[in-house]
């Protein structure tokens, strides 16, 4: 099994290269962007589009946005298009796409809360390949293409061809990185 592992937490999220079901420990990268900040962006999001929500009941609403309905799509202008088109339904009434969404939610105080989901399903997963905050300055796909050059040189300089990089020392595992399992 040859690739590269991504593992995204709540604070981080780290690229493993793998070749031959082995970890590349010399070439792990870090990035400081993880699922915290997607929950803020869908917050900020819904804030800014004016739903109404208790304060308390905020995170768990954007957290629940983000895991139920959020997805990577492939371009970011044709899923604006499919979400911006209307069609005319039996009676030739205009209706909204599809894909709009809605969440109910129960407040702590036992109400029950709509919410309605929108771009924010795309747009928040969206923030790996084209960050938005200012400190994030290295964008996930550049920490990608980044490990994946890393592992190059590896093979480079050990002139072991990539199929064969469990003969190099430390079995291509680094330093002490376990055999990934198929």
């Amino acid at each position: 099994m040859t690739g590269t592992v991504i593992d995204s937490g709540d604070g981080v999220t780290h690229v493993f290269p793998v070749c031959d079901g082995y970890v590349i420990g010399s070439c792990v990268k870090s990035v400081p962007l993880a699922g915290r900040d997607i929950t803020k962006f869908t917050l900020q999001s819904l804030r800014d589009r004016g739903e109404k929500f208790a304060p308390e009941d905020s995170n768990e609403i954007a957290m629940k946005i983000k895991e139920k309905y959020g997805y990577v799509c492939k371009d970011v202008m044709k899923e604006y298009e499919k979400y911006d088109k209307k069609t005319a339904d039996e009676s030739g009434k205009f209706v909204q796409s599809n894909k709009f969404k809605r969440l109910v939610h129960k407040t702590l105080n036992g109400n029950m809360v709509n919410i309605d989901v929108g771009y924010e399903r795309f747009l928040g997963p969206e923030m790996f390949f084209h960050p938005v905050s200012k400190h994030l300055q290295v964008g996930f796909h550049r920490r990608l293409t980044s490990t994946l050059s890393s592992l190059m040189q590896v093979i480079l300089i050990t002139g072991i061809h990539p199929q064969r990089l469990d003969q190099a020392p430390g079995g291509g595992r680094g330093r002490g990185h376990p055999k990934v399992p198929h």
